[in-house]
């Protein structure tokens, strides 16, 4: 199983050269330094900080496009048990030289000599060291951003990604369920159980699933552009391009209530609207 786990890794590694993908381009656009990019590739948690190492290898298979992500997840997740899982520790005997009295170097005359002599030498390597890494700063160390600031980036702009797959979270007894498809460009607005306000920008082809205890309220800019799925039942589309939905409200028998404002064209080329129920 050992070698299945890295063969993973590096089927991903032939992945990324074989799309022509650098590492340096992925840790340029993800912020993520190089050093763990490569770890992650070689299969090597334990050198990636175990709060982020999960969300650095998620970032990293995303980059790639590969198909089937869930099946390198689950080698990460295996491989990941392991090497954090506590292993048995061994004792060590620790062993102390006692020094040789009878060489003339440990006579007590000399060591009152000696010992100041290796402080005084100690105190001036120090600052030597000190002043040097004031001097000389690593280039490496100006360019890299804190590790937290690296992670809020990611999450940030995987929350603006509407084109991936939305993550629908687990179903409750008796819960509310919606399912919207994009057929045109539209904006919308939704409340979750009176607490939870979330706002899309969805363009032709994005799909977003929402979930709540109870209800669910929303807004939509263009009402002939979503396709409605509402607890498993095909509502088709609620009005007409260039509408608004300006209220609907969803619980567990379906589509409780709905209020659209309509555009109407008039024979003097202007335009107006009116509420429909």
């Amino acid at each position: 199983m050992e070698t299945n786990k890295f063969t993973i890794f590096e089927e991903l590694k032939e992945i990324r050269e074989s799309k022509k993908i650098t590492l340096e381009e992925i840790s340029a656009e993800s912020r993520i330094q190089l050093s763990y990019l490569k770890a992650i590739e070689a299969g090597e948690f334990e050198k990636i900080p175990e709060v982020y190492d999960k969300l650095f290898f998620q970032s990293y298979i995303s980059y790639l496009q590969v198909e089937d992500p869930d099946r390198y997840l689950e080698a990460f997740r295996s491989l990941r048990k392991e090497t954090f899982s506590p292993t048995p520790t061994t004792t060590m005997r620790r062993l102390v030289a006692k020094p040789d009295d009878s060489h003339p170097l440990f006579n007590k005359k000399n060591m009152i000599i000696v010992v100041p002599a290796l402080v005084i030498l100690g105190i001036l390597l120090f600052f030597a060291l000190n002043s040097r890494l004031v001097d000389e700063p690593e280039k490496e160390k100006i360019t890299e951003l804190p590790i937290r600031q690296v992670v809020k980036d990611i999450e940030a702009r995987q929350n603006k990604n509407t084109k991936q797959k939305p993550v629908v979270s687990a179903k409750k007894k008796d819960s509310v369920h919606i399912q919207l498809t994009a057929v045109d460009s539209t904006w919308m607005r939704f409340i979750i159980d009176h607490r939870d306000t979330s706002e899309y920008l969805l363009t032709k082809g994005n799909i977003i699933a929402l979930n709540a205890d109870s209800l669910i309220k929303g807004i939509v800019g263009n009402a002939g552009g979503v396709q409605w799925l509402v607890n498993g039942k095909d509502e088709g589309i609620l009005g007409h391009k260039g509408d608004i939905l300006t209220t609907v409200t969803i619980d567990r028998s379906g589509i409780r209530n709905k209020k659209i404002k309509r555009k109407v064209i008039l024979k003097d080329t202007t335009h107006a609207t009116f509420d429909t129920p």
